[in-house]
């Protein structure tokens, strides 16, 4: 169980993660009332459904990875235009 003590003390659950993770994490937080508000599911609740979340999301760019480089190789006529 998570103590007042260790936050305080810099020993929290994110103190391994490090500061990406943790702004990452509540950055894209939703509370029950802002998921509701928003008629979306929360999209995890807790580190380890963060984890989860996280995890399918890479699985799905993964999948995609050739058409997304595809998407990012510069157009020739895309070039021109903005040359000009």
């Amino acid at each position: 169980m998570l103590k007042i003590a260790d936050l305080v003390a810099g020993t929290g659950p994110f103190a391994a993660l490090g500061e990406e993770v943790y702004d990452d994490y509540w950055m894209f937080y939703l509370t029950k009332d802002m998921a509701k508000a928003l008629n979306l599911t929360r999209p995890y609740t807790n580190l380890k459904t963060y984890l989860e979340y996280k995890k399918k999301g890479i699985d799905v760019l993964r999948q995609h990875e050739k058409e997304i480089v595809k998407m990012a190789e510069p157009d020739a006529s895309n070039e021109e235009e903005e040359a000009e």
